[in-house]
Order: structure tokens, then C-alpha cells, then sequence
């Protein structure tokens, strides 16, 4: 909003006072006036009949010039006060509630954008047996802390944290029998039971049109759940669209 100019600014904060006298003073004029316009009437019932015909022209006229000043220069003011009453209800939403005005597909990351691994289908099943810890996940992995694997039709099947493959290399390593990091693939994590956990069942699904709440309580509800997938009708089995981390969702709730 443009700076106020300072004379514009000293109206404003006397004017008010000012109109009122200056009503008053008309009034007490006009007054006097038709007071002493029939004073001279000898029947008090005319005199006083002709005091309340002169009022009563003369108040409403006042009071409508009064009126129309005020609402003039005050006006913008009453607006411009309401305007920032309604923008200071607005910040008051809480995190859900916004999160609840929030479509997932508005705030998704496409899934073609995203640095995800895929399976190929091998032996009636997938290459999980082929893919190495240290070179096709962690390569993968580089610089980033999650990475989504997806089946050859693109649904999602496991998500790999860079924090639980690095700690099963070296659970691995230091074990009685050490094994060689090189030779560890992603089979040897599904074949742990701890680990195996959270690769399969770290991530929940939403569909599209999905509140960005119902991603947040998919988080909230669960001790493993860091993301979840958009997918076409919501469900594990159907082709993943986009993907939201965490990240994404707290960013959201902020207000």
C-alpha cells in the first residue's frame, strides 16, 4: 500500500473530532435560529410546532452530510482493516487443515522425474538376485537418502533407505563369517527379516485426487512409513504416478 501523505494522514485523525463540532455548532445556530424565528408566536403550541418543523428539516440533511464525510475518508480504512482481520484467519488454519484443502497430485513429484530403480522379470519372478548392494542400489543412491523400486509395469514394490543398506554391509561384514560387500545383493536384504520390513512396507499409497492429509495420517500411523506413492486408483497394485516424501508434506503444513 502507497505511503499515506501527511496531510491526508492529519485529516484522518481529527477529522472526525472537527466534523462532530462543527456539526454541533451548525446545529446550535440553526437552532437558535428558528428558536428566535418563533419566538415571537404568541400560542406556545405554534411556537413549538414551528421549533420541530425547522429540526426536523434540518437534522437529517445535517446528519446525512455527516455521514457521507465519514464513510469518504474512512472508508478505505473499514475495508482495509476487514481485508487484514480475514487474511489473519486465514494464517490461523491449522497444519491439517490446510493439508486437507491439498490435493496429492498437486504437490507430487513425477514419477518420471524421480531417480527410481527397476526390476526386470526373471525366472517367474524378479532380479533382485542380480542386483548388487554396492553398485546398482548404492549407485543409484548417490547423494540421495531413499530410493523407489518399481516393478517392470511401474508399480511399486520396495524402497530402499541408504542408512539400512549401508548398515546391512557392514552387519554383513563383521558377522563370523564375513561376506564380501561386492557379492551382497539386494535378495541378502529381503532375505533379512528386519530389513526385509522396511524395504517392503516403508511407503503407503494415495490416489490423485487423495487430500494431502490422508498421505500425512499414512506417516503419522506408522513407526517405518517415510513416503507414499500416487497411484491411479490409490492402490499398491496399480501404476505409480507420483511420489511424496516427508519432506514434501511438512514443507506443506507449513503455515
Amino acid at each position: 500500500m502507497a505511503e499515506e501523505q501527511p496531510e491526508q494522514g492529519w485529516e484522518r485523525r481529527y477529522l472526525g473530532v472537527i466534523i462532530v463540532g462543527l456539526a454541533l455548532a451548525i446545529l446550535g445556530v440553526f437552532g437558535g435560529l428558528a428558536i428566535g424565528a418563533v419566538w415571537g408566536e404568541s400560542d406556545a403550541t405554534k411556537r413549538l410546532s414551528g421549533i420541530k418543523d425547522i429540526l426536523g428539516i434540518e437534522l437529517p440533511v445535517l446528519g446525512a452530510w455527516v455521514g457521507t464525510v465519514l464513510a469518504f475518508y474512512f472508508g478505505r480504512e473499514n475495508f482495509e482493516s476487514a481485508a487484514k482481520s480475514t487474511a489473519a484467519l486465514v494464517r490461523q488454519l491449522s497444519p491439517d487443515e490446510k493439508l486437507r484443502s491439498i490435493l496429492a497430485r498437486a504437490v507430487m513429484i513425477p514419477i518420471e522425474k524421480a531417480v527410481v530403480l527397476k526390476l526386470t522379470a526373471k525366472n517367474g519372478g524378479f532380479n533382485e538376485a542380480d542386483l548388487k548392494l554396492t553398485t546398482d542400489v548404492l549407485g543409484k543412491l548417490d547423494g540421495k537418502n531413499r530410493l523407489p523400486i518399481l516393478d517392470p509395469d511401474g508399480r511399486i514394490k520396495y524402497v530402499a533407505h541408504r542408512s539400512l543398506i549401508d548398515g546391512f554391509i557392514v552387519k554383513k561384514v563383521l558377522a563370523a563369517k564375513p561376506a564380501n560387500p561386492a557379492d551382497l545383493t539386494l535378495k541378502d536384504v529381503l532375505n533379512d527379516s528386519d530389513a526385509a520390513r522396511i524395504v517392503r512396507e516403508s511407503f503407503g499409497t494415495v490416489s490423485p485426487d487423495s487430500p494431502l492429509s490422508e498421505a500425512k495420517a499414512l506417516i503419522d500411523h506408522s513407526d517405518i512409513v517415510l513416503d507414499v506413492f500416487v497411484t491411479e486408483s490409490g492402490k499398491p497394485t496399480d501404476k505409480v504416478l507420483g511420489w511424496i516424501t516427508n519432506v514434501v508434506i511438512r514443507e506443506q503444513s507449513k503455515v
